[in-house]
């Protein structure tokens, strides 16, 4: 027996009280619906409903079976519903994309709402640091990328680059922290907070040396949080873009130099489903929430092919 069919047989003409009316309601004809009826009465050992040639009423049986009917009829809708949904967004497509770890959790929260809401394709994203991105792309297992720069590639090409004027990260009490601007050679007394897997150390630490300051002590850090705790605990600085949202305890000034921070949305393929929504969502979050410089504001082209 199909007790789902035969409960909402029931409740149909419970809710009816007649025969001829409920068959309407559920597009089928009169006798198979007084069969399922009985059928559920011989099942379940008690009279559900009183027939006569002039009305139906409900038995003291068939009454307390009625709410406990609309409750699992409500159920069985909406576990349908949920197979339903599960089957559509298993079946939709998925764009597999990576970014920097130690990109701002705004930044890749205002990437989501923008993707989502450009495409039905579905946003796998989860951090990974250049070497792995290159090494992904290669293998056919990413398909999207927001990476800083420079970023050697095997496989792929560029389809945006931002730029971002970068500054120093600072203890809020640090007398630096005051200035409106900060001199590469003011920072000399300071530890350089070097994340681990960052991409450019050589190229930054040559265009400090150009400015006047060449750091004689770096530390690492393997993570972004890492880094802001190390510059909390005392006299490091951290060379980064200006946050979406400072810090407890940190200040961001911008170096009183023509230095820059460079990152690309990488793609396997542009034409692959959900490639031009993701370039198109990571310049909204980077632009929108991170106040980075999009390509139409530059006077040079973006780098293509191999960068660095």
């Amino acid at each position: 027996m199909d007790l789902v069919r035969h409960l909402r047989c029931f409740v149909a003409v419970a809710e009816e009280l007649h025969f001829g009316r409920a068959a309407a309601r559920l597009h089928m004809a009169q006798p198979p619906l007084s069969q399922r009826v009985r059928a559920l009465e011989t099942a379940l050992g008690a009279r559900l409903l009183d027939r006569t040639s002039r009305r139906v009423a409900l038995t003291p049986a068939g009454r307390a079976l009625l709410p406990e009917a609309r409750a699992l009829l409500a159920r069985a809708d909406g576990l349908g519903v949920l197979v339903a949904e599960a089957v559509a967004e298993a079946e939709r497509p998925a764009l597999r994309a990576a970014v920097a770890p130690d990109f701002p959790a705004e930044i890749v929260a205002a990437l989501h709402r923008a993707f989502r809401g450009a495409t039905s394709v579905t946003l796998e994203i989860a951090p990974r640091g250049p070497a792995e991105v290159r090494r992904e792309l290669a293998a056919g297992d990413l398909d999207a990328a927001l990476v800083r720069q420079p970023a050697p590639l095997l496989t792929g090409g560029v389809a945006l680059t931002l730029t971002a004027r970068l500054g120093a990260l600072l203890r809020a009490d640090d007398p630096l922290a005051a200035q409106a601007d900060i001199a590469p050679p003011e920072l000399e007394l300071r530890t350089l907070v070097r994340p681990v897997d960052a991409a450019g150390t050589e190229d930054l630490l040559a265009g400090l040396a150009a400015h006047g300051w060449s750091p004689a002590q770096t530390t690492p850090a393997p993570d972004a949080e890492w880094a802001r705790a190390l510059v909390l605990a005392g006299d490091a600085v951290l060379l980064t873009e200006r946050p979406p949202v400072e810090a407890a305890g940190l200040r961001w000034r911008p170096l009183a130099a023509p230095l820059t921070a460079r990152c690309s949305v990488l793609l396997a393929d542009p034409d692959l489903p959900g490639a031009a929504e993701f370039t198109r969502a990571a310049r909204a979050a980077l632009v929108g929430t991170g106040g980075w410089i999009p390509p139409a504001r530059r006077e040079d082209p973006p780098p293509e092919g191999l960068l660095g």
